[in-house]
């Protein structure tokens, strides 16, 4: 059911932003960017229409528009803050509320998305999207009726589409009124034979029906329209799981997992083959990976714990359903199975404690919610919800945050004399500072491209002017610069102690061996061997190694003295703070990571790596709300990597 919806809301963005883009515009930026979103190219456009929310702040269409390009990157909370915005500058457009509405309902907050569908509808009764996207968050919620009468009424408004007939189909097979549902799928098929969705939903149908055979058939058509369609190939796997065909649903599940590895419903649906053919090592294995993708899944702890009892792994099990606890303390399930543990454990106290517990919830039931309230409805479907992202990773278009990449925090940032990326280098104004020697100082993040050939030619230059004025602090901090970007870390420190010897109070000097001595200590510590070779003053790189980039059980003293020297010299040089803040999280103090970084975004709002940095550490520290703000203001100033987290962290 959840599949379905998933196919709704492009199919809306493309029929309206083509009309937008025919209205009035009110400058470059703002037609740019529109042009980007029409690509499909996200962050391009957000930047456009930050140029053109600079022009004219109060404008609604800029924070639309840009609301639009974040909602398709999966930033939600940053679409949501947009379209309520966009909503100050022109309250009676009803597009705004509807586009919150669809943004709310993705972040589980169905109250809002009501309220906001009905104000839409309100303001424009005849708009048939409007009660196709509140149909659709009435078919999440089981509330068939509801959409079969949205879905009426948007036929009513002659909008005969392929999706309409899905939805009632799906609504009317909730309502067990397969025939009836049989027939809409029908007439969706009818309407674009050649579109896979509808034989897929047809076969879920089936499925239902137990006619598995016939959804297999309908499977099987729609995977010889798109060979890799993960859907078809999932929802076959699932029916032949039911035909005691073990082997090609394995087979199915394989390759759903291969094409799209981050779906953690697929690598469930893998365990329970595995449990069937009793090859529980393997179960156990899947079910991690799930926490990995769905760390507050409490039925899945639920289940390895249990797994891990019936491997005679006692205290693996209790750990399980603690956690699980820790997670939902009202889980009924999770006192009696940590009680039977605790019995064979002869904890006979606490298993008839937990027994006690389990029965006095009242016998909860994850299907029996009718008392609840919705905004607990709504947080136990987030703990019960998987990660099942069906998208094909190989696939030539996918979006940018589906792509697998390696989270981690931005690099230091150190001076450069010249870099064959602009783009990276960002500018620190000097005017009316002391202890600088330029008015503007370029640094980049770390790992930029080095020219070999221009280094050589500076050194030479350096040493020539080192020879004819020996007492100059600058030529010895030159030396160190370009020391340090050909990776001679050792030379490099000496140059920069020489700068700092001949003047004490040369800030860049200081920030520099900062730099230079956490990099040596990472070095040293990881335990590189012979990876790397450490003769008289050279530090040579034999082979580049990907460097783990959490040590918290080292010791930085000597790089974060030199940094609290540097912010002695000049408190507002926000670099000196990110990047202390950076070592500090690398030590494990991450509150003083956050304390550090904050200050930085203080000085420069717009220091996008050290908000990035913030929000990261924030979700580590499980801060979901506040470092998913940062996330999305991260993406919003053109870290694409902050999509990635949002996806992986900020959207379960």
């Amino acid at each position: 059911m959840y599949r379905l919806i998933c196919f709704l809301f492009p199919v809306f963005i493309q029929i309206f932003f083509g009309r937008a883009c025919n209205g009035q515009h009110f400058g470059d930026y703002l037609q740019f960017g529109k042009n980007e979103l029409e690509k499909e190219n996200y962050n391009e456009a957000i930047k456009y229409f930050n140029n053109s929310i600079q022009q004219r702040p109060a404008n609604f269409e800029g924070y639309f528009l840009r609301g639009i390009a974040k909602y398709s990157l999966d930033d939600y909370s940053g679409a949501e803050l947009d379209f309520t915005t966009a909503g100050k500058f022109d309250p009676y457009n009803a597009e705004i509320y509807h586009y919150r509405a669809i943004a709310r309902s993705e972040q589980y907050n169905f109250g809002g998305a009501f309220e906001d569908f009905n104000k839409a509808i309100e303001i424009d009764p005849k708009n048939s999207y409007f009660y196709l996207n509140r149909a659709r968050n009435y078919l999440f919620l089981q509330k068939y009726d509801s959409v079969i009468s949205d879905c009426n009424r948007a036929l009513d408004l002659k909008y005969r589409k392929l999706n309409v007939y899905l939805m009632l189909g799906m609504a009317k097979a909730g309502l067990e009124k397969y025939e009836e549902a049989i027939a809409d799928l029908n007439i969706a098929i009818q309407l674009d034979s050649l579109n896979p969705v509808a034989w897929i939903q047809r076969g879920s149908v089936y499925m239902d029906m137990h006619l598995y055979d016939t959804a297999i058939a309908d499977f099987n058509q729609a995977l010889s329209m798109d060979i890799n369609n993960i859907d078809a190939i999932f929802s076959r796997a699932l029916a032949r799981m039911e035909t005691a065909d073990t082997a090609g649903a394995l087979s199915d599940m394989d390759k759903v997992i291969g094409l799209s590895p981050y779906n953690s419903y697929a690598y469930y649906n893998r365990a329970i083959i595995s449990i069937g053919l009793g090859d529980e090592k393997s179960a156990i294995a899947d079910l991690t990976t799930v926490l990995t993708l769905n760390p507050e899944n409490i039925a899945v702890y639920l289940y390895r714990g249990r797994l891990k009892s019936s491997a005679g792994d006692l205290k693996g099990a209790i750990s399980d359903f603690d956690k699980a606890l820790s997670i939902y303390p009202e889980f009924a399930d999770a006192y009696y199975e940590r009680s039977e543990v605790k019995k064979k454990l002869r904890d006979h106290w606490g298993a008839e404690e937990d027994l006690k517990m389990a029965y006095s919830i009242n016998n909860f039931n994850f299907s029996d919610q009718d008392s609840l309230k919705l905004d607990e409805e709504m947080y136990l479907k987030r703990l019960l919800a998987f990660n099942d992202e069906f998208y094909n990773k190989a696939s030539d278009g996918h979006k940018i945050q589906d792509q697998i990449i390696r989270i981690e925090l931005k690099q230091l940032f150190s001076t450069v004399l010249f870099s064959n990326n602009l783009d990276s280098v960002k500018m620190y104004d000097t005017f009316n500072k002391e202890n600088y020697p330029d008015r503007i100082i370029a640094l980049q993040s770390a790992g930029s491209d080095i020219n070999q050939s221009h280094e050589n030619s500076q050194l030479k230059l350096i040493n020539e002017r080192i020879i004819s004025e020996p007492e100059n602090p600058l030529h010895y901090f030159d030396l160190g610069v370009l020391f340090a970007e050909v990776q001679n870390y050792n030379l490099a420190i000496e140059n920069y102690s020489k700068a700092i010897q001949a003047d004490k109070d040369f800030l860049l000097a200081w920030f520099e061996r900062a730099n230079i001595r956490y990099r040596l200590s990472v070095l040293f510590n990881h335990g590189t061997g012979g990876d790397y070779e450490i003769g008289t003053g050279f530090l040579k790189q034999d082979k580049k190694i990907d460097f783990d980039t959490t040590f918290p059980d080292q010791d930085y003293r000597e790089a974060l003295n030199d940094y609290n020297k540097v912010i002695s010299l000049d408190p507002a040089f926000y670099f000196a703070w990110y990047n202390r803040g950076y070592i500090k999280c690398m030590m494990g103090d991450y509150w003083g990571a956050v304390s550090d970084l904050t200050r930085a975004i203080e000085l420069e709002p717009a220091f996008s790596e050290a908000i990035f940095n913030k929000g990261l550490i924030l979700i580590f520290l499980n801060l979901k709300t506040v470092g998913c703000a940062d996330m999305s203001k991260a993406g919003e100033l053109g870290i694409e990597d902050a999509y990635h987290v949002m996806k992986r962290y900020c959207n379960k």
